[in-house]
């Protein structure tokens, strides 16, 4: 499984869209197996959903993320964990472990059951190819 985390410097970016590096990240058996830094060409919302769907992203833990963004994201299939802060290194972590959902990961100002109404998420947009 791979797992994007939009990135500024060691922290999870705090805005989805603005990002302009992300890093992506290979699990396999609750470890991880690769890691590479990658950065987002892509200049629209479709561009750079396009190019996490060439990795092979299939979860997005982010910051605070627009409704389009989140949209195109979910419509092309990939997992969107919303509303995340801190350390890349212990975003990770906690994924792996269950934890992602305390409230030391929870990004401030977000209001409660932010992350449930992206859950089953399907915009009117169209996956981009």
């Amino acid at each position: 499984m791979k797992v994007a985390v939009p990135i500024w410097e060691t922290r999870v970016s705090s805005v989805l869209d603005f990002s302009q590096k992300l890093i992506v990240v290979e699990l396999e058996g609750g470890s991880e197996r690769n890691r590479v830094e990658v950065a987002l060409s892509g200049r629209s919302i479709l561009e750079k959903v396009a190019e996490l769907r060439e990795f092979g992203v299939e979860v997005l833990i982010c910051g605070a993320v627009s409704q389009p963004m989140a949209s195109v994201a979910t419509g092309c299939g990939i997992q969107l964990l919303p509303y995340v802060t801190g350390t890349v290194d212990e975003v990770l972590d906690a994924y792996q472990t269950g934890r992602l959902g305390l409230r030391r990961f929870a990004l401030p100002g977000r209001w409660s059951g932010a992350r449930r109404s992206m859950r089953g998420w399907r915009g009117g947009y169209r996956c981009p190819r």
